[in-house]
């Protein structure tokens, strides 16, 4: 006899992959490694290079604070030396203003300095002569006029003697020349320190074995003052009395000329 069963009809194929013929077998899941997320435990990083690195850039902020503190150091100590050098320089060379000193103080000034006080003395001409020639007219020692050479000195400190056929012509334009012989050291620093703080000034400082005694004369022109010791109020009289400008004392022929 006869099946009459009508036959059940094939399932459609869902979204899903079916097993069996035709179609691809299914993929198997892959482990996870951790760098994706979820799932099992990731590889873990290198905890020594990690240190390793922290320690060199600890090293490295180290060495340049190390190189700021250094050229800051090196900026401040530069600043501090050349505020000092220009303190120095400006005491070393600032203008001494010269003051007045008064009648009594002086009396007591030439009595310590041995001075006799100043000596005026005719004029004993004014010529030129050359290198070659010596001037036979000089009136005091050191001489306060008379002949002398073409040129004057440039104002100043000298340490050794110089001719003073040469002063004199500085004389004869308004300076003051201070000549020593044989007085001790300290007594010489004090003469060119008072010199040196007039710098610029008709002021000339030099050695001179002509002086007939140890000790200081003070010249200008036509006068002249000495000491047996120095005395820096006796010096200062003198410049404020005879060196041109201001010398309400002086008879310079010349003081306008440098």
């Amino acid at each position: 006899m006869a099946d009459t069963r009508k036959p059940k009809p094939k399932p459609r194929p869902t979204g899903r992959s079916q097993p069996g013929r035709g179609s691809a077998p299914a993929a198997k899941p892959r482990p996870q490694d951790g760098r994706g997320g979820g799932g099992g435990r990731g590889r873990q990083p290198d905890k020594g290079k990690l240190a390793k690195g922290a320690a060199a850039r600890r090293l490295q902020e180290k060495r340049r604070r190390q190189r700021t503190l250094l050229w800051t150091g090196v900026a401040v100590l530069s600043l501090v030396v050349l505020v000092g050098l220009i303190v120095f320089l400006e005491r070393d060379h600032s203008q001494a203003t010269n003051k007045t000193v008064r009648p009594a103080a002086l009396a007591a000034a030439r009595r310590q300095a041995g001075s006799q006080g100043v000596k005026t003395f005719p004029s004993a001409g004014r010529n030129h002569i050359s290198a070659n020639q010596q001037p036979s007219n000089w009136n005091s020692n050191p001489p306060t006029s008379g002949d002398h050479l073409n040129n004057p000195l440039p104002a100043g400190v000298y340490d050794n003697e110089q001719d003073m056929r040469a002063l004199v012509h500085n004389m004869e334009h308004g300076y003051v020349v201070i000549v020593y012989k044989g007085i001790p050291g300290d007594q010489v620093d004090q003469l060119r320190e008072f010199v040196d703080q007039r710098d610029g000034s008709k002021l000339v400082l030099a050695p001179w074995s002509g002086l007939a005694s140890n000790g200081v004369a003070l010249a200008a022109w036509q006068n002249l003052e000495t000491m047996q010791r120095v005395n820096m109020d006796v010096v200062q009289a003198f410049v404020n009395d005879y060196m041109v400008p201001g010398g309400a004392k002086s008879v310079a022929p010349e003081p306008t000329v440098a």
